[in-house]
């Protein structure tokens, strides 16, 4: 071989082993970054990142699957001030560098600050101020909330120490309607009050996270298939709440709130054979003589942080308390509805231990119905009398759901103010029978009343509706508490409550109504002395319908109306449940009674009047045809060593176990009374005033 060839075969041995050490170089640097051996990766921790994937907070949603609440990308601006000085001050030793002659600032924060001012529109000091203070910090939120046109903006400065990042924001599409029901969330998306605190544990998303090295040019160098945590968005919540009869209650209750000069009102719709609430309002105004109502600082700060009155404020409900007594003295046989009871033909009824008990009009003995139609506080003393402590405090209270928390799953609930066994008098009982020394709530009272809705059957409140797997509601649990054939007899009489009695203003011109009045003095508060003050009141209405087949039961509490603009329940809140009845029916497609009066030919020849002129129409020829009748009948007894609601009352236990039954269908068969019993605790009683009350 001549020394040439040897030559060319060493060179191309040579340029072999350079390939293969090369090729095997590059193998060993791919196999690094990709799969570095695990001895390995714990000395690169250094530069191992993170990044988050975001996951949606679970949407609230009405009972139709309307947007109450959903989560949005939002965008957060942030600063790193170290960076943000160390870059500036390097770009102006680069730039004078480049020309010595040049100006150039020397503070970096004041022309970070000047850019993002006008981006912004915030002072450009405010912004370096915060800068300055925060030099060493590397995180500084500038604005937890830009909008489109500001990102894009603060895109366009391109400030070396100046990010974005993504967010969550949480948005509620329905404004205020329902805002505390609904409720708010705070930091991370956590929830605060209402459903969103309720149900955060279903609501809750869990963010995804991928873990990852990276090189000294912050490349990627390996990503681990066991450091990737999928993101888990969190459970859609639907609610029982319909958004339309919402507003449609919302709407009617600040119109009589206003209208009546009122510290606040209280409404809730219910519908009485599923135990959905279907509305819930609460509304509070703000007048420096309404300490006693307004007292909710949360709620000054946003609306939906306020503690829901509807579940938290007790109240003293008056005569619309009359018809659970009514209905238990009829049940145990105590009255008949055709019973002649021996009311007083004039001046006040005496009770055995020397009570006085005053009606606003006499009308002496008249049949067990009558007193439930014209409010006698004579005839329901006289039935308390008859009746033993052990049925009132039993079948009247306990068995009602009075005193004890309905479960409805939202913060707050109180249980009511209920006087205990041992602190139970004469004076107790008779008190009771009216509707005073105990202390319900609107949702308690609507759940009660719906017994009376539903052959004898208590429904369990819910403001969230449960979805099997198919999708589909699932029933409600019922407990039978009353006859079915009582509860018939009770409705009957609380028809004429609107047709003969104090709810005469309530009465519909399209739906056949049953309810009851109340009025109550307001009770003083802690401090202000005991018993009630003389002149303000807190009113109330509860009604049903349809009378055949009740698809809604609502209750309407005004509270310290201006007694010059009106008082009685039956005058100012029957007028806004019949509103309510009537609105949330016709949406419901609830077909009109044939209702056999001079209000259906008030509708057959006023179809060009708006509905809310007929209905006035309607009213005024109704009040012609019942001249002479007594609205004010629901007034107040002289009841000295009334209590009033001042003593914060322990809760009792909770009801036993209740059957499961369908949401849809009333029992069949022979009616079954609530054997149910509860145990325990009591809450604590009232103490004695001397002040009058009218209900």
């Amino acid at each position: 071989m001549n020394p040439s060839s040897r030559i060319r075969g060493l060179s191309r041995g040579v340029v072999v082993v350079t390939i293969v050490a090369l090729g095997a170089t590059l193998l060993r640097t791919a196999q690094l970054k990709t799969l570095p051996p695990s001895k390995l990766i714990p000395a690169m921790g250094s530069r191992t990142s993170t990044s988050t994937e975001l996951a949606a907070r679970g949407r609230i949603l009405d009972r139709r699957g309307r947007i109450l609440a959903t989560s949005v990308v939002g965008y957060r601006l942030f600063a790193d001030p170290a960076t943000i000085w160390k870059r500036g001050n390097d770009k102006i030793r680069e730039g004078l560098k480049s020309d010595p002659q040049a100006s150039f600032s020397s503070d970096p924060f004041a022309d970070a600050a000047a850019s993002l001012s006008t981006v912004l529109g915030k002072p450009a000091a405010d912004i370096e101020g915060i800068l300055r203070i925060r030099a060493d910090d590397r995180y500084v939120v500038l604005d937890g909330d830009l909008s489109e046109l500001e990102l894009d903006g603060v895109k366009g400065l391109d400030i070396d120490g100046i990010g974005i990042e993504s967010k969550l924001v949480r948005e509620y599409p329905q404004g205020s309607v329902a805002a505390s029901v609904i409720g708010k969330v705070g930091f991370e998306q956590k929830g605060l009050s209402g459903a969103e605190l309720s149900f955060n544990s279903k609501l809750l998303a869990k963010n995804g996270k991928l873990t990852f090295l990276r090189d000294v040019q912050r490349n990627v160098l390996h990503i681990d298939d066991g450091n990737f945590v999928p993101a888990d968005d969190g459970t859609d919540v639907r609610l029982s709440i319909d958004v339309v009869l919402q507003d449609i209650a919302e709407r009617r209750l600040a119109e009589a709130v206003r209208e009546y000069n009122a510290g606040g009102g209280r409404l809730v719709a219910f519908d009485p054979q599923t135990g959905d609430v279907l509305a819930m309002v609460d509304i509070l105004r703000s007048r420096a003589g309404w300490k006693e109502i307004t007292s909710d600082p949360s709620r000054k700060i946003d609306p939906a942080l306020g503690r829901n009155r509807c579940l938290t404020d007790p109240f003293e409900p008056g005569s619309t308390f009359k018809p659970f007594v009514w209905e238990t003295a009829t049940e145990i046989g105590i009255f008949s509805p055709k019973s002649i009871v021996p009311t007083p033909s004039a001046g006040p009824y005496r009770t055995s231990f020397g009570r006085a008990i005053r009606d606003v009009k006499y009308y002496g003995p008249v049949p067990w119905r009558t007193v439930l139609v014209k409010s006698l506080n004579s005839g329901m003393a006289i039935a308390g009398e008859r009746m033993s402590f052990e049925d009132m405090q039993h079948k009247v209270v306990e068995r009602f759901g009075f005193g004890r928390l309905t479960n409805l799953g939202v913060p707050g609930e109180t249980t009511g103010i209920v006087t205990t066994p041992a602190a139970w008098s004469k004076y107790t009982q008779t008190s009771v029978a009216m509707g005073h020394e105990i202390g319900v709530t609107p949702v308690q009272m609507v759940r009660a009343f719906s017994s009376f809705c539903n052959g004898g059957w208590m429904p369990q409140p819910r403001i969230a509706l449960p979805v099997g797997p198919d999708g589909r509601v699932l029933p409600t649990v019922q407990t039978p508490v009353i006859p079915a054939n009582i509860a018939l007899e009770t409705r009957s009489a609380m028809e004429g409550v609107l047709t003969e009695g104090t709810g005469r203003k309530a009465q519909s011109a399209l739906y056949r109504m049953f309810g009851k009045s109340g009025t109550a003095q307001l009770p003083k508060p802690a401090g202000q002395g005991k018993g009630y003050f003389e002149d303000r009141y807190v009113a109330n209405f509860i009604a049903g319908a349809p009378f055949e087949n009740p698809r809604i039961v609502v209750l309407c509490v005004i509270d310290d109306p201006d007694k010059n603009k009106g008082h009685f329940g039956g005058s100012i809140a029957g007028p806004v449940v019949r509103d309510v009845i009537d609105e949330s029916l016709q949406y419901l497609g609830v077909k009109p009674d044939q209702i056999p009066s001079r209000r259906a030919a008030i509708l057959s020849s006023g179809q060009d009047l708006p509905a809310d002129a007929k209905d006035r129409v309607a009213a005024a020829l109704i009040f012609t045809d019942s001249a002479g009748e007594d609205l004010a009948a629901e007034s107040s007894p002289d009841a000295p060593g009334i209590s009033g609601m001042a003593v914060v009352a322990k809760s009792l236990p909770a009801h036993p176990k209740s059957r499961s039954a369908s949401a849809t269908h009333a029992p069949t068969g022979t009616p079954r009374s609530s054997t149910a019993k509860t145990s325990g605790s009591k809450p604590t009683g009232f103490k004695a005033s001397n002040k009058q009350q009218s209900h």
